[in-house]
């Protein structure tokens, strides 16, 4: 199936800025620290400045959450992919074609590995008129976009539990706006573009805690302002840490919302008081020391021609393509592979091209060309697993050979989460396997502990917990699913309560993965969402 533009990565709405800034000597860069790879088309300094303020992100998470320091536990493969270049309408025009979208940058976290896109500067403004200008102070600084899912990023692979939106998107937006000094860095004031929905929206704990199915003026608001405001409050106020534990541990048995809230924050009336002191006040900033004073080690180096050549086709193939796309990219890859016939970049952005229009002979042709450079290139190695995986939906021959290519890649470097998850695929599809032995079974859950970010391997996971009648724990791994709001958890919710009431082949039937190799076009993608909704209305849930 094809990555999908509108459907694989979290974008980030940004009010386009018309802020003049002064051009600087630019070239492309590769920056790789200890959590993150950035390619950078900016000058040396300032891609290492950048890299640099990210893993300090990294650090305060840490300190913060009570993570700890790394201890080398997360493989290389879990590094976060950075591409910075551009402005904000570049980042609206390479997420959904159109440059004044107001995306100021997007994440996308997958098993293959999280890739994240943010400009280097604002909107130059061109013209005389000033008709459209916003205040600057009030603009989503670029640099917050990718903190602010970087938190996700970092909360799924350390402290991974269903949380509320409100309190995902507002402890997010806490550590959006970090300041780092020398010596010290300064968490907790304000977002400045949360600062008129803190104002106008009036703060009502009821709808922010438990917000009506259908979303109105002021659910957007109080999901990121407002749960700004609380999970400051509740992070930062010595009186109010550890009270989230709580509300976790309630939820998690079954308390509903406000009953789990009186339980974890007492009197709802004494924390409106707090609340509404804490928002019409100053804001509560602490200043806390680096654990580590020495500057963030960072390698970089300049692109090579080849390297430099191919960024285009990297960064729109890694953003995900649609049918009409992916031809268009084969083309441009096939150019540059003439070019550049021994460069093991532009085989590797090619081989991604091929793949992804279901070229799978000329995927695998070019994956061998790369090994044949680099025989423990991983990249290479699970892309030619992949392909004989995508082939059994139609040659169930090719589903053993995708088993041994998964193993392979596995030896190459064996804590990356994909062939692990594409190993316990080939067992699960195949229909001539009458249960999936326990290897492949553990295979999937050590992807998981890599991977929970990824929606297709933790959609694995619950499956398999499922037929294994450990309720409970699929519960709690697909918590996603069935809490918060919408369509999707209200039809879920239904699903699972069939599921406990006996009748589990409607759960199973919609949980289990799909095969990657079936390919349906828009016609028919459509009719499933049409399907779905018919499904949401039958079972009461609101469709709009």
């Amino acid at each position: 199936m094809f990555k999908r533009i509108l459907g694989g990565f979290t974008a980030v709405l940004l009010a386009l800025g018309l802020t003049a800034q002064t051009a600087a000597a630019r070239d492309w860069y590769r920056a790789e620290s200890a959590h993150f790879i950035l390619y950078s088309e900016d000058s040396e300094e300032a891609t290492i400045d950048y890299v640099q303020d990210l893993e300090r992100l990294d650090e305060v998470l840490r300190l913060m959450t009570g993570v700890g320091a790394d201890d080398g536990s997360l493989p290389p493969s879990t590094k976060v992919t950075v591409f910075r270049y551009g402005q904000t309408r570049d980042m609206a025009s390479l997420a959904v074609g159109n440059r004044n979208a107001g995306i100021g940058g997007f994440f996308i976290p997958r098993a293959t590995g999280a890739v994240a896109f943010v400009p280097r500067q604002r909107n130059s403004r061109s013209g005389r008129s000033r008709a459209q200008d916003i205040d600057s102070a009030m603009q989503l600084e670029p640099k917050a976009v990718l903190f602010h899912e970087y938190v996700h990023y970092f909360m799924f692979q350390h402290a991974d539990a269903p949380y509320p939106l409100w309190y995902s998107e507002g402890f997010a937006e806490l550590f959006s706006n970090l300041q780092f000094e020398e010596d010290y860095f300064i968490i907790g004031d304000v977002p400045t573009w949360r600062s008129a929905s803190l104002t106008s929206i009036p703060l009502d704990l009821e709808a922010t805690f438990d917000p009506p199915a259908r979303g109105d003026r002021y659910t957007v608001g109080r999901t990121y302002a407002h749960g700004w405001l609380i999970a400051s409050h509740l992070n930062l106020n010595a009186d109010r840490r550890g009270q989230m534990t709580t509300y976790m541990q309630a939820i998690a048995e079954g308390a509903p919302v406000m009953e789990a809230a009186e339980r974890a924050f007492g009197d709802l009336d004494v924390l409106y008081d707090e609340l509404e002191e804490f928002r019409t006040g100053r804001a509560r900033t602490l200043r806390v020391p680096y654990a580590v004073q020495a500057e963030p080690e960072v390698e970089i180096r300049q692109l090579d021609e080849a390297e430099e050549a191919r960024m285009s086709l990297m960064i729109r193939s890694k953003r995900g393509v649609d049918e009409d796309e992916a031809q268009r990219l084969v083309r441009e890859a096939r150019s540059l592979v003439a070019e550049y016939p021994n460069s093991t970049a532009v085989l590797l952005a090619a081989l991604e091209a091929e793949f992804d229009a279901r070229n799978y002979d000329e995927a695998e042709s070019l994956a061998q060309r790369v090994l044949e450079i680099d025989a423990e290139n991983t990249t290479a190695a699970y892309y030619y697993a992949d392909v004989a995986l995508r082939r059994s939906f139609e040659d169930p021959s090719q589903y053993a050979v995708a088993r041994d290519r998964f193993i392979d890649a596995n030896l190459m470097e064996n804590d990356h989460p994909y062939p692990l998850y594409g190993y316990y695929l080939s067992y699960l599809l195949d229909p001539s396997v009458d249960e999936v032995p326990e290897g492949a079974k553990a295979a999937l859950e050590t992807s998981f502990a890599y991977a929970a970010f990824d929606t297709g391997v933790r959609r694995a996971l619950v499956h398999m917990l499922l037929t294994e009648e450990r309720d409970d724990a699929a519960r709690v791994v697909g918590a996603e699913y069935i809490t918060g709001n919408g369509i999707g958890p209200c039809v879920y919710r239904h699903y699972f309560e069939e599921y406990r009431n006996g009748n589990r082949e409607k759960l199973m039937e919609e949980i289990r993965p799909d095969h990657p190799g079936e390919y349906l076009d828009e016609d028919a993608r459509e009719a499933l969402r049409d399907e779905f909704r018919e499904e949401a209305e039958a079972l009461g849930c609101e469709v709009d």
